[in-house]
């Protein structure tokens, strides 16, 4: 009997301690650094100089962003309330400046986009990722189409898993070439944020007074 009790004793404590390295292994992961997205929202990168498109007409500066900020914009999915949408045009370029507190190989990139020119297919030949002045070869991304820009609905395109972010300061730029997308003009994506996941901290210097320019018409 005693036999019995001691091995239900020993398999007890054996369980428990395996139970107790299982749930520190799942904590770890679930909280483990560089598990949430850095968010870079597109509304506040450096506008100075840049010329966008709209349908019909040129966009300028900081008038590229559209939307007030409020809850029932946030609430239809644009991140923060304002995205660009003036990218129909060549090589008009969003460029975000980050950091990095250390070198990273394997970082994760993902583009919050939509479309107003209709199901459009985006791909390194119409639309370029470059990252540290590096071309990122990713997967052609679908948008399908939203009716205006007051509905515009965005998805979560990732164009890289294995991205090398370096120590320090780092370049990420989207540039729209020339392409005939829509009905034979040029098309971009509409751009809300871009988010980096990585084991890493980032930091960037957001432009947060860009939506007040527009509204001054500075």
């Amino acid at each position: 009997m005693r036999v019995v009790i001691k091995r239900f004793i020993t398999i007890s404590i054996a369980f428990l301690v395996f139970s107790t390295l299982i749930l520190s292994f799942v904590s770890c992961v679930k909280d483990a650094p560089g598990s949430k997205y850095f968010v870079m929202e597109a509304e506040y990168v450096d506008f100075t100089e840049l010329v966008g498109g709209g349908h019909s007409n040129e966009q300028y500066e900081e008038s590229m962003i559209y939307g007030n900020g409020t809850k029932q914009e946030i609430d239809l999915g644009w991140s923060n309330g304002y995205f660009v949408a003036a990218m129909h045009k060549a090589n008009v370029c969003l460029t975000f400046y980050f950091t990095s507190n250390k070198d990273v190989k394997n970082a994760t990139i993902v583009l919050r986009l939509g479309s107003e020119m209709g199901d459009l297919t985006f791909e390194p030949e119409n639309f370029e990722i470059k990252l540290n002045g590096e071309k990122l070869d990713y997967h052609p991304i679908y948008l399908t189409n939203s009716s205006t820009l007051e509905n515009m609905r965005f998805a979560d395109k990732t164009v890289a898993n294995d991205a090398k972010i370096k120590a320090g300061e780092n370049v990420l730029t989207l540039r729209v070439l020339a392409n005939t997308l829509a009905g034979g003009t040029t098309a971009g994506p509409i751009v809300d944020c871009v988010k980096i996941m990585a084991n890493a901290k980032f930091s960037w210097n957001p432009l947060l007074d860009n939506p007040d320019k527009r509204e001054e018409g500075i």
